[in-house]
């Protein structure tokens, strides 16, 4: 008999929710369906202009929880009818919810995920798993990346070094060895270019990095962006879009004695997502290991072919592996429900900087 778990991903670029069902009867992750949801237009727009402010109103975290919340009920309605499944045989969802502020180093550290996996659980009659990142945060740790402690188990049964990266909103890095895992956030993926391409009427996004292309690197704005401090800090380290955003870039910008093109700048801020990798990828003395690359990032061409350039790596997607690109994390949300429903907890010291042993989600029951 399966045993299903559903894991719903709304990655820091808040354009869709990758949804992943999985049978974890057996000790093998059999995927029986992935597939890709829309978040509604204003609802990205809400969610997108929130993660921007300084500041935001409990009345506002409120109805942005709500909405979401309603989303995710929708999208795991539409593959329990697609799918035919059985509803008693779904064990749990594991919802990591819409990042909308991640302060792991501010003076009282907290993280921001709306999505309210009470509501999801309750609509649904399904026990929901969300907040994951809240213990590790309560414990000393940055909350970000998770990913890591799953790509443990299902890219390094092997034993052989390698690197996962995933580039979504934001880049993070998994440095695979048989002796220890270590993870975290390298700087911005997609979000800054998404920003500026929205900016300039480009797009949400922008197609196989073709504006970037168009673009020349401007080395006096690529020097002023690289002289962050995110940049030059000691891993365990974590970030979001809540940080790299629009202001960051005009802050930058304003630092320049020059006036830029905007595909200048778009082409800078690619060479920020490139250059922030590589360097981390050389601190860990991985240059001459594979790369695999997963997350909305891999359908940017030029920014591929700018990492293999710079890297001097060899570099593949996670399909080589077995897993497609597109849905690493709602699979490994899915697989993390089920390790909390069965109260197996995580040492992410050297991931997240977290202390001892810490349980990775919170569960929620529907109420009766």
């Amino acid at each position: 008999m399966a045993d299903i778990y559903i894991g719903l991903m709304s990655g820091t670029s808040a354009d869709s929710i990758d949804c992943a069902t999985l049978d974890l009867s057996s000790k093998d992750i059999k995927v029986l369906d992935c597939r890709n949801f829309e978040i509604p237009k204003d609802l990205r727009k809400d969610v997108i202009q929130s993660s921007q402010l300084k500041k935001i109103e409990k009345e506002l975290i409120d109805n942005l929880d709500f909405r979401m919340a309603e989303v995710l009920v929708e999208t795991v309605k539409k593959i329990i009818d697609e799918l035919n499944l059985e509803v008693e045989d779904i064990k749990a969802i594991g919802s990591h919810g819409q990042t909308i502020k991640h302060e792991p180093k501010s003076e009282m550290p907290y993280t921001l995920q709306i999505g309210d996996p009470q509501k999801i659980s309750n609509d649904l009659k399904i026990r929901t798993v969300g907040n994951f990142r809240y213990d590790d945060i309560k414990a000393g740790g940055e909350g970000a990346p998770l990913t890591p402690v799953f790509h443990k188990i299902v890219f390094g049964e092997d034993k052989k070094k390698k690197v996962i990266v995933n580039i979504g909103g934001i880049t993070n890095i998994t440095a695979l060895d048989h002796t220890e895992v270590i993870g975290f956030d390298t700087g911005p993926g997609n979000c800054l270019m998404d920003c500026w391409s929205r900016e300039n009427n480009v797009g949400n996004y922008d197609d196989k990095g073709s504006w970037a292309s168009l673009g020349t690197v401007n080395q006096s704005l690529l020097e002023t962006m690289m002289d962050d401090d995110y940049f030059s800090r000691k891993y365990p380290k974590s970030t979001g879009p809540d940080y790299f955003n629009h202001k960051w870039i005009k802050d930058n910008i304003a630092k320049s004695d020059n006036k830029i093109s905007p595909e200048d700048v778009q082409a800078t801020l690619l060479q920020i997502t490139v250059l922030s990798l590589v360097e981390s990828i050389n601190l860990l003395n991985l240059s001459k290991e594979t790369i695999y690359l997963c997350g909305g990032g891999v359908h940017n061409e030029f920014l591929c072919n700018e990492i293999t350039k710079q890297s001097k790596a060899k570099v593949n997607t996670t399909l080589d592996l077995g897993i497609d690109p597109d849905y690493v994390e709602a699979i490994c949300f899915a697989w993390l429900a089920k390790q909390r429903i069965h109260n197996i907890n995580f040492n992410l010291n050297k991931i997240t900087g977290s202390k001892g042993e810490v349980y990775l989600g919170r569960i929620y029951e529907p109420s009766k």
